[in-house]
């Protein structure tokens, strides 16, 4: 005996002496508990200063006091048992370490489920103490990682004898997991179930208790969707029920009962089969956990996921299209660092696994099917799920040479369904009113000009605020599709629906069609210019929409069947093809500012708001300081439009409104292009003064004029001078009198002789 040895013995013999004494006492009632707490703490404590010192001879010395105390362990309360056990941790740890006796193993397994578990055969037991549980637990731990596994068959077969201690141990530990008093007792029960699973390594032993095991674990990890279980523990279960199956599952483990060499029930082909069916239906109840707010059940399930995609791909193979599911769903978490990991783990999986892309390929069908009906749902939560989770699988899918084609048709179709889908559940519906349009139009051009957002629209067809996730998932889910290679069919598909579809369809197409022409990436822009190419992709894409955004905007913005949300993303596209043309735009004014100018003096705020912005974009795309500069650079387009309605006498109040805004834009610069119209003014005064609204909005107009020139000619008296533009002089027929003015008076020649007799 070496002297670390002796020194530690001479520690250790007054205390156990003291202890054992003390124990015998109490067994015949002549001690306390107090007493033997108070020996026991004196052994603990000489423990740990000599723990280093320990051999199998010296635990079996301590141990002796020490089995008197477990021996009335009925009797003592939880405050004795607690530091004996502790004192066990230190000899199984320390002490016997590797050489532990298989029959000494055996005791104290039994000894410990006992302390842990209770008594199964007494009814009148009471409940184990939590902190008792938590420290048996920990003992029977240790003892898996150290020596009672090899004497149960971690290097051979476990003996048939030991299956049945081994099961009451797997049932006290499994139940510890499920129904622990307290959340550290449960986290001691995972760490017993790791280290058994860990230590015996004869599998056919374990293939006993998987399916108890795996049910346990499955059902704590089910019922925390519905209970508050604590989220450590539930990641446990799942780390664990990964480990069991990873060991047991493996393609490994089960290559003979697939090549039909399995000697025994439990290595067989039918078992596989039949225990691939009950995993199947266990996983399906935990996979709901992959949008748990938590992170690390986030990992432990992902870690699982890509265990049985990878490890168990074979045996459970009828868990391939769920796990799949589970994956794109885990790695569509936001954009988070996390995801982006887990969204690269899985494509590398993908990548060595081609016939996993087949299965996501039906994913993304069957999502895209589903999703209209989906964004029905009141469901804020569902709505994003599910448009992040199709983005992920198609971003995946397209990364990867395959063939769309099946999707093609569908796509459109079914986008168009989920944006009216998504519009039914919109409140943007009513039409609000303004008091007075016109008094309003300077300050919102002033304010849309001014501020940093003022050059960006505001949602027409989902709220800002409550289908803000909505919109954001859509337009990535688009993003994802227009960078795809069935970027050309989708938008020829939508193009040619456009004309063809009415209400909440059409206006979800033109929205849609607005999505691919702003994903259209300035590079690609850049690079056409650069190269001096013609119209670009973006042109091109934008030309279908941008002539139908003319037809819709051509109508009368008063007119009721024309509903106005399609008039302001109308708007949209017009000012998305004047950020794409930049200067290049400004041929097409002829056509687009007339009702752009109409729309600003709606009634509808909302439509007005989009009017005002769009002329912003407008004139800083055509390279205009102001709107006002471009109103008037384009008076003669305004002018003559609006002449025509009034001189054909059409007393709708478009002509009167646009009029108004241009004086209210431009200020006294526009009024010497107004002289004709102002006498066309008069004119349907005279003959339509019965019609009062139109009397008022004319005469409106008027006073704007006057306001405007009145504030123009203050302006001259106080010194400021500014000439204003010429302008060419209307057209005016030449009469007879205007001929005489012009031609030089001749003289006629007297003494002109003629002919008397035309045939002399």
């Amino acid at each position: 005996m070496d002297d670390g040895r002796i020194k530690a013995f001479r520690a250790l013999k007054p205390s156990c002496v003291e202890l054992s004494q003390v124990a015998l006492r109490f067994k015949l009632n002549k001690s306390t508990p107090k007493e033997l707490r108070t020996s026991l703490d004196r052994l603990n404590e000489t423990l740990q200063v000599v723990s280093r010192s320990l051999d199998a001879k010296l635990a079996d010395y301590v141990f002796f006091p020490l089995s008197h105390i477990f021996s009335e362990s009925k009797r003592l309360p939880p405050t004795v048992l607690e530091p004996a056990l502790s004192c066990l941790l230190l000899l199984i740890s320390r002490g016997w370490s590797n050489q532990l006796s298989s029959e000494l193993g055996k005791q104290l397994l039994i000894l410990l489920s006992f302390l842990a578990g209770g008594s199964p055969t007494d009814p009148n037991a009471t409940q184990v103490d939590e902190d008792v549980a938590a420290i048996a637990f920990a003992c029977t731990t240790t003892l898996f990682h150290s020596s009672v596994a090899s004497s149960l068959g971690t290097h051979a077969s476990v003996h048939p004898e030991n299956i049945p201690l081994l099961g009451h141990t797997v049932t006290v530990i499994l139940d510890g997991i499920s129904n622990g008093p307290a959340t550290k007792v449960r986290l001691a029960a995972c760490s017993s179930l790791n280290a058994l699973i860990v230590g015996i390594e004869d599998e056919e032993a374990l293939r006993n208790f998987l399916p108890g095991i795996a049910s346990c674990l499955t059902k704590v990890s089910s019922s925390a969707i519905r209970s508050k279980t604590p989220y450590k523990v539930l990641q446990a279960c799942i780390r664990l029920l990964d480990q069991v199956l990873s060991k047991l599952l493996s393609d490994d483990s089960t290559l003979l009962a697939r090549q039909g060499s399995g000697t025994d029930e439990k290595t067989s082909q039918k078992w596989v089969e039949a225990t691939a069916s009950q995993i199947k239906v266990a996983l399906s109840t935990i996979m709901p956990l992959q949008h748990h707010d938590q992170q690390d059940i986030q990992h432990a399930l992902f870690a699982l996921c890509i265990s049985i995609l990878t490890s168990c791909r074979k045996a459970l193979g009828n868990c391939t299209s769920m796990i799949l599911d589970a994956l794109v769903a885990l790695s569509s978490q936001s954009e988070t660092a996390d995801s982006t990991r887990r969204s690269q783990q899985l494509q590398q999986i993908l990548a060595s696994n081609p016939d996993l892309l087949d299965l996501l390929k039906d994913s993304v069908y069957d999502r895209t099917v589903a999703l209209p009906r989906v964004l029905t749902f009141n469901d804020e939560v569902k709505h994003t799920r599910a448009l992040e989770e199709l983005s992920t699988a198609f971003r995946l899918l397209s990364a990867h040479d395959i063939d769309l084609n099946a999707l093609n048709g569908l796509t459109a179709s079914n986008l168009q369904s989920s944006v009216a889908s998504a519009m039914q559940m919109s409140s943007i519906r009513t039409i609000n009113s303004v008091s007075d349009g016109s008094v309003e139009v300077s300050r919102l051009l002033q304010s849309a000009t001014s501020t940093p957002g003022g050059r960006s629209f505001a949602p027409v067809i989902f709220d800002s605020g409550g289908q803000g996730s909505i919109m954001a998932g859509l337009q990535t889910l688009v993003r994802q599709y227009h960078n795809s290679a069935m970027s050309s069919t989708l938008q020829r598909n939508l193009t040619e629906s456009l004309k063809s579809t009415a209400g909440n369809a059409q206006i979800a197409n033109l929205w849609l069609m607005l999505q691919l022409m702003a994903n259209q990436s300035s590079e690609d822009a850049e690079t056409d210019e650069w190269l001096r190419l013609p119209r670009g992709r973006l042109d091109s894409l934008a030309e279908e929409p941008y002539s139908f955004a003319l037809v819709v905007l051509d109508k009368s913005a008063y007119d009721d069947a024309v509903d106005w949300r399609l008039q302001a993303l109308s708007l949209e596209v017009v000012a998305s093809q004047a950020k794409c043309q930049k200067q290049g735009f400004r041929p097409e004014l002829i056509d687009a500012l007339y009702p752009i100018l109409e729309r600003m003096g709606s009634s509808n705020s909302a439509l007005q708001q989009h009017a005002v912005t769009c002329l912003s974009i407008v004139s800083d795309s055509c390279g205009y300081p102001s709107a006002s500069e471009l109103v008037v650079d384009n008076a003669d387009y305004l002018v003559n439009a609006v002449a025509v309605k009034l001189n054909t006498f059409d007393i709708s109040p478009q002509a009167s409104q646009v009029m108004l805004m241009m004086v209210r834009l431009c200020g006294a610069a526009i009024i010497p292009y107004l002289d004709d119209l102002i006498e066309s003014i008069f004119a349907i005064l005279a003959s339509y003064h019965s019609y009062p609204r139109l009397v008022e909005s004319l005469f409106e107009v008027l006073n704007a004029i006057v306001d405007e020139g009145a504030k123009s000619s203050s302006r001259a008296i106080e010194g400021t001078t500014k000439t204003t533009p010429e302008r060419r002089q209307p057209y005016k027929p030449t009469t007879i009198a205007d001929l005489d003015l012009r031609l030089p008076s001749r003289t006629p020649k007297k003494n002109l002789l003629h002919p008397q007799n035309p045939t002399a």
